[in-house]
């Protein structure tokens, strides 16, 4: 029997190369796309999954609400680790890390490299991590100061020849010297931490600082087995709290209690190893030794457009099958005639829909093999080939096709086995009107998730353009920082500043502690006027008096100005921008006074207010604007930050502007690498992942309306085959071209137009939804919904016409042959 159901199987397909062509291509698209997809997918949630105790790994994060504003970072104090160890038992072990960059490294003078992915760890590191150490002894290399473990690859760079065990490494001057304690394996590509050095954390001197209150580094600790998070995170707030408590009045003014009863916190959590790659709220630097944080709901969009490009590619062959049925009547009249019954019928027409699932699924690993390095380009991942052949991905594989052939198959097989032998064999067998209806329920059903799709993909890309293309406040454009300008000094930055002021090209430079774009600092302020228990936080910015004038910001008020050296006071001044007179409501902002946090003045540096500044998105479009105060960087501070550079517009004069600024360093300096970025291209890197996700449903939507259109040219086809005598008879009876393709794309344009209706509000209830996550977003755009719907109407359009022109061309004589 079954050699007999594959004989016919094989009959069948050479039989119908053209109808079986477009189903095993549209069924193998769809899967090319969902394996795509899945490994998209596989490659998100795999992160840090390799590490041995990553079960009972938790990263410490801070979590606390000041002044009404909500602070979520992952940055720690050095005394949390060692601490919270001692005094809540089901730590088992802890790591700290603290983040390097920007640092010149050599071991000979002649070749030097600035490194960015420098790696601080505690001596546990490989203890609490499952990083492979290739040369030394994970017990003891990180246990000495100044003790450095390189990468195979950073090994190979700075000793070319010869073993570097042991070796020196010199990191910023002559006498910052590490020794070679080890060789470490690279990071895997799904950590969601890398290197290219690991540095002793003791090394530093704020590993040892016992301030509660200074966050700058992270905190990872492994509980034991049977420890609950819940338990834990209580027992470390209730050793913060005891810990903090004589120290708040001194920071804050108030006691613990006071603090809470305005509604703020000061709190710490634990956040699982697993779920760090895929929380984006929580705070942490993605420049260097973090990689970029992913989002858990993308994951959600893209596995509902695998299943939706799934149905679409099933529908197609349930369509075009379902309709092929009465090419078979006959066969399937004769079957029964000799005695088939209906289960051996249905089980026939099933292994043939299996059969072609089989072959689909052969086709679309095919052609992820060959794809998927350029997909990767051009989406800008890293999706491992390999992950295609693990083990758990070959039952995964023969169970989707199985699934896909039975569920594609089922009602097709259904219909086959249910003609009458009698009208089959009199040639005149038909299906039931049930079946028409369902087929066009699909089509529309088809078109409907496609149109979906188009206005999801369409909504991605305006909200990213939008982002990109938004007005920041402030002239982003024609702007270069210096972000590594402390050879200099404090002495000679003044000098280095005027220097590149003589050139034409430049035409404003200034110092400050942070710039537009990359805040470093939150403070928390009092004002003067309010209570004395109210905490105000601000992102806070030092700078010189050229700031305003270098990043063109605009005051907000006429009776505002900017730091100024003609008055002496200003020393003391500051200004504030709109966001915080709205958040704190102050009333009078130019007779309001912030209090500083300090040792002088009793406690308390008076700043007063001569400015209120047009709110700028300091930071990305993704994040609402926050307070944010700005006063005079003291000369006397050994904190030399950066240099923000304006050039006339124009190419020309950005490159003869950066000619004259590295010549001017290399005067200033002795062998020191000349380090800058541009500003807008920086605020670009913001919106990387929504540009890749971008790119990647626009690449998918476009296979779905594929897909969906090579079920509708099938299906044309079939129809106008089907119809080919009553063409041939219209044609006779003087019906034009025109109205035989209108009579062939009515139904079409039918069920795009009811497709339309029902897609428009699930997309306006998704797209917003996902909008809805962005503070500043493109809204509700009508536009967009009929962009993608005339798409939708012109693609179906074109496949008809061309489909059915032929038909509509054929010699009547022909077509009333045909038959």
């Amino acid at each position: 029997m079954w050699k007999n159901f594959v004989k016919v199987t094989i009959r069948n397909l050479r039989r119908n190369k053209s109808f079986n062509l477009i189903n095993i291509s549209g069924l193998a698209i769809g899967l090319a796309s969902s394996i795509f997809i899945i490994l998209y997918i596989v490659n998100e949630v795999r992160y840090d999954r390799f590490h041995e105790q990553g079960p009972q790994m938790y990263r410490l994060y801070l979590d606390g609400k000041i002044a009404g504003q909500e602070i979520v970072g992952a940055w720690n104090s050095p005394a949390f680790g060692p601490t919270f160890s001692d005094e809540v038992p089901e730590i088992v072990k802890y790591c700290r890390f603290d983040i390097g960059g920007n640092d010149l490294m050599w071991s000979d003078p002649e070749s030097r490299h600035m490194e960015d992915n420098v790696l601080f760890a505690d001596s546990s590191f490989f203890e609490v991590f499952s990083f492979q150490l290739l040369e030394g002894d994970p017990a003891t290399c990180l246990t000495e100061p100044n003790s450095i473990l390189l990468t195979p690859e950073s090994a190979s760079r700075y000793f070319p020849s010869g073993d570097p065990m042991g070796k020196s490494v010199y990191i910023n001057n002559d006498d910052n010297i590490y020794t070679v304690t080890g060789i470490v394996r690279e990071a895997p590509e799904n950590s969601h931490i890398y290197y290219d050095f690991v540095l002793s954390y003791c090394t530093l001197n704020s590993s040892r600082n016992t301030s509660f209150f200074n966050n700058n580094m992270f905190t990872y600790f492994v509980l034991n087995e049977n420890a609950d998070p819940n338990v834990v995170e209580e027992k470390i707030n209730a050793s913060l709290i005891e810990h903090i408590r004589p120290l708040l009045p001194q920071f804050l003014g108030m006691t613990i209690e006071e603090f809470e009863a305005t509604g703020d916190r000061y709190g710490l959590k634990l956040q699982h190893l697993y779920d760090i790659h895929l929380t984006p709220g929580i705070e942490a630097p993605n420049d260097h030794v973090y990689r970029p944080v992913g989002n858990k709901s993308y994951l959600y969009i893209f596995g509902v457009i695998a299943f939706f490009i799934l149905v679409i590619a099933s529908i197609n062959f349930m369509n075009l099958s379902t309709a092929r049925s009465l090419s078979r009547a006959k066969e399937v009249s004769l079957r029964k005639v000799v005695g088939s019954g209906r289960k051996e019928l249905i089980r026939q027409f099933l292994s043939e829909s299996v059969v072609l699932s089989a072959i689909s699924m052969l086709v679309a690993l095919l052609l992820v093999v060959l794809l998927l390095p350029r997909f990767n380009r051009i989406t800008d991942l890293s999706l491992d080939l390999g992950d295609l052949f693990k083990w758990y991905m070959f039952p995964a594989f023969v169970i989707l096709t199985v699934f896909i052939g039975l569920l594609s198959g089922l009602y097709p097989s259904t219909v086959l086995a249910s003609f009458r032998p009698i009208q089959a064999l009199k040639g005149k067998a038909t299906t039931s009107n049930g079946t028409g209806r369902l087929r066009a329920i699909l089509v529309v059903l088809q078109f409907t998730i496609s149109v979906v799709i188009v206005i999801g993909t369409l909504v991605i890309f305006w909200q990213f353009r939008y982002m990109v293309n938004k007005d920041v406040g402030f002239t982003k454009e024609n702007m270069i920082v210096m972000d590594r300008v402390w050879p200099l000094g404090n002495d000679k930055l003044v000098t280095f500043k005027n220097e590149l002021l003589k050139h034409n090209s430049i035409e404003a430079v200034s110092n400050s502690t942070a710039y537009l774009g990359a805040p470093n600092n939150n403070n928390g302020y009092k004002i003067k006027e309010k209570d004395d228990t109210e905490s105000f936080l601000f992102t806070t910015y030092w700078t010189d008096y050229d700031f305003m004038d270098t990043y063109q910001l605009n005051l907000a008020t006429p009776e505002s100005r900017f730091l100024s050296k003609e008055y002496g006071s200003d020393s003391t001044a500051c200004l504030i921008n709109e966001a915080a007179v709205r958040k704190f409501m102050i009333e009078d902002p130019l007779n309001t006074t912030i209090l500083w946090p300090t040792d002088e003045q009793g406690g308390f540096l008076e700043l007063r207010v001569i400015g209120v500044m047009e709110d700028v998105h300091y930071n990305s479009v993704k994040s609402e604007i926050a307070p944010m105060i700005m006063f005079l960087k003291r000369n006397d501070w050994n904190w030399t930050g950066f240099l923000n550079i304006r050039t006339k517009p124009g190419e020309q004069h950005a490159q003869l502007a950066l000619e004259h600024m590295e010549k001017t360093w290399n005067e200033f300096t002795e062998n020191e690498p000349f380090q800058y970025i541009f500003l807008d291209e920086f605020y670009d890197n913001f919106y990387a992942e929504e540009k890749r996700t971008g790119i990647i449903t626009f690449i998918f939507s476009i296979l779905s309306i594929f897909i969906a259109s090579l079920g509708l040219f099938g299906m044309t086809l079939y129809n106008t085959q089907k119809r080919t005598r009553e063409i041939g008879i219209r044609k006779v009876m003087g019906a034009s071209e025109q109205n035989i393709l209108v009579m062939v794309a009515r139904n079409v344009l039918l069920s795009l137009a009811l497709s339309i209706v029902i897609a428009w509000p699930l997309a306006w209830f998704m797209t917003q939804d996902w909008l809805n996550g962005f503070p500043y977003n493109i809204g509700f755009q009508p536009m967009l919904f009929i962009i993608a719907a005339g798409l939708a109407m012109v693609i179906a359009l074109v496949t008809v016409t061309l489909t059915a022109l032929k038909s509509a061309r054929t010699d009547p004589a022909m077509a009333l042959h045909y038959e």
